[in-house]
């Protein structure tokens, strides 16, 4: 996670963040009001199409640009409250794991690591890629609003992972084969603007991979399992009791661990194969 930190001294990332937040708000905002799903906490979102797409071509800049605009669109759509906390590091991994994982687990073709989807390989990867971070942000999510007992997981979880990958799924492609090319010449691409040695190696990124996968995945999966067949939690309630919010809780505690242990195996140096 390297490239996290190291990203701010390049203005020109700074700068991509900013952008990033701005765009993400600007779409977030006018739908607030829209198809609410869950007053205050969330609605109808085309603008999430934004963070995976960011995070590929702009890297550590659009991760961080999608968790503060989605902070933005909180505060100025009304729905600030207190899951806009976990709410900013849920859309921190929508964008993050979308860049980290692009070169991982031999998804896309060694010789053309380019951040787009021009060939059918690349599509197959964008497609993994967004469905792993899509429920990556869903249990970050979903996990702290169940703690807080504010919104049961299985509702959320359910709403947040197929809300985000049916957008990102439906609206990415045609955006990033229009999108890549302009943006490439400009040399905003992230691995056009960062040095390599600014970038973390990732300790084995096809592991890391692997546990990221499992752990948003999986986390999702267990999570709805133990929430709804053990404790009897529904999508519009709690289950009876705290000992069934705690098994919730506890469970699916680990995958998130999971997806923190693979944030640091990851690397994004291989995504530099062009430029050296």
């Amino acid at each position: 996670m390297k490239e996290v930190i190291s990203m701010w001294k390049q203005t020109r990332m700074i700068v991509l963040v900013a952008l990033s937040a701005a765009i993400y708000a600007a779409v977030l905002i006018p739908f607030k009001g829209g198809i609410v799903l869950i007053p205050g906490i969330t609605e109808f979102r085309p603008a999430n199409v934004f963070p995976v797409i960011f995070g590929l071509m702009f890297g550590p800049a659009g991760a961080w640009g999608a968790a503060i605009g989605n902070a933005i669109g909180d505060v100025f759509g009304g729905t600030l409250g207190w899951g806009s906390l976990f709410g900013f590091f849920g859309n921190f991994y929508l964008g993050f794991v979308a860049y980290k994982m692009w070169g991982a687990m031999g998804l896309v073709p060694a010789d053309d690591m380019s951040q787009n989807v021009n060939s059918w390989r690349k599509l197959v990867a964008y497609v993994i890629v967004t469905i792993v971070a899509a429920a990556a942000c869903a249990i970050i999510i979903s996990w702290y609003l169940d703690l807080a007992g504010i919104v049961p997981f299985a509702m959320l979880g359910v709403m947040i992972t197929v809300g985000n990958a049916v957008t990102g799924l439906v609206l990415g492609p045609p955006l990033l084969l229009l999108l890549y090319p302009r943006i490439k010449r400009w040399g905003l691409i992230w691995t056009d603007i960062m040095d390599k040695e600014d970038v973390s190696r990732g300790l084995a990124k096809n592991i890391g991979a692997l546990l990221m996968t499992v752990g948003a995945i999986g986390g999702l999966v267990v999570g709805l399992g133990i929430s709804t067949g053990l404790y009897g939690q529904q999508l519009f309630q709690f289950g009876a009791g705290d000992t069934a919010q705690a098994g919730v809780w506890l469970g699916v505690l680990p995958f998130l661990i999971l997806i923190v242990i693979a944030s640091f195996m990851l690397s994004g140096q291989e995504q530099f194969v062009e430029e050296v």
